[in-house]
């Protein structure tokens, strides 16, 4: 059978309509049978992330960190690995990571710990020696509150047990005749490194009438303040260095014309320990101006006299103590020796 021109255009035309039908049809398929591929293909990226946890828990580093040049999320890895780092840092327990995280804080504790927890004070027992005068020295104790006593057998009540104090002062003495007698030898024969000397001299040193025999020889209590007292002085501050002990000057207390108007009989001397204290960097325990303020906030005078020392006519001695003025001056003597005294400060109530 023989078709026209135009038939053989139309069963042309209708021939290709149907092989691309076909075609498409085959396509379509292909594709759908390729999404269980892409299925598998994603948990194999994801697969080898599993190994890698006991890697870092082991404690291996380079097992979580990102391989050179390789940014987070740059493969299947990182973000896994990445997720591990602050997880068990939470947790309260675990090895690896967990114990990774819990050591950084432990050892921080610990530090934290060292750091502010203060030294104990060392409790090594030492002698607090006192070279002074009356207002310093150790009087009989009686059942009464008016005997007379000095500051020096006052003070332990703040020290600590671990220190012994050894009051040597002796009425009468003037920085000289107290080294003179041989009294100064004596506490150096028995003086330890890391002991202490209290020095307080000025009450005696300024009287210019008095005199003591020394022998044959007269010597006068005097000693100049900007020169001899100094000098004297000196042989204290000397003789405790090089035995490895610690000097410290105590200025004098004043007399009753402290009350009120702040009058300051012995300020000369003290002034002189005060100068010779900074030119030698020697603790000065300032007890003159803490006793001149002190009884310069007393006024009137007390009446009954409380602080200074009654006489047996009743009438009142103005240089020497009773016991409740030696009490407020070892309050003012410990207070001193805590602030200039470091060393001592966790000693002392």
């Amino acid at each position: 059978m023989q078709l026209s021109p135009g038939r053989c255009a139309t069963a042309l035309s209708s021939l290709c309509g149907l092989l691309l039908c076909l075609s498409c049809r085959s396509e379509a398929t292909g594709t759908g049978a390729e999404e269980p591929s892409a299925g598998v293909a994603t948990e194999q990226v994801n697969a080898p992330a599993q190994p890698a946890q006991p890697a870092s828990e082991s404690g291996d580093e380079s097992a979580a960190a990102p391989a050179p040049g390789a940014s987070p999320g740059s493969n299947g890895e990182q973000p896994i690995t990445g997720e591990l780092v602050p997880v068990p840092a939470e947790s309260s327990g675990g090895t690896g990571n967990s114990g990774a995280g819990a050591e950084a804080p432990a050892s921080a504790t610990a530090g934290a710990g060292g750091a502010s927890a203060a030294p104990a004070p060392s409790a090594s027992p030492l002698t607090l020696y006192i070279a002074g005068d009356s207002t310093v020295q150790t009087y009989p104790n009686t059942p009464s509150e008016r005997d007379q006593a000095g500051w020096g057998q006052m003070l332990g009540a703040h020290l600590a047990a671990s220190i012994t104090v050894d009051n040597r002062a002796i009425g009468g003495r003037t920085a000289r005749r107290f080294i003179d007698e041989g009294r100064l030898d004596e506490i150096l024969a028995e003086l330890l490194p890391d002991d202490y000397l209290l020095v307080q001299f000025g009450t005696n040193d300024g009287n210019r009438t008095a005199t003591y025999q020394l022998g044959d020889e007269t010597i006068p209590y005097f000693l100049d303040p900007a020169s001899d007292f100094k000098s004297y002085l000196q042989q204290y501050i000397d003789g405790a260095r090089e035995r490895g002990a610690v000097p410290v000057l105590v200025t004098p207390p004043p007399r009753n014309s402290a009350y009120c108007t702040g009058g300051n009989g012995t300020g000369g001397h003290a002034q002189a320990m005060r100068e010779l204290g900074r030119a030698q960097n020697v603790p000065v325990v300032d007890l003159n101006a803490l006793s001149v303020a002190h009884l310069m906030a007393i006024c009137p005078a007390p009446n009954p006299e409380d602080f200074f020392l009654l006489r047996a006519d009743g009438t009142v001695d103005g240089t020497h103590f009773q016991e409740n003025g030696a009490r407020v001056l070892a309050d003012l003597v410990a207070a001193g020796l805590k602030e200039v005294v470091p060393a001592l400060a966790q000693r002392i109530e």
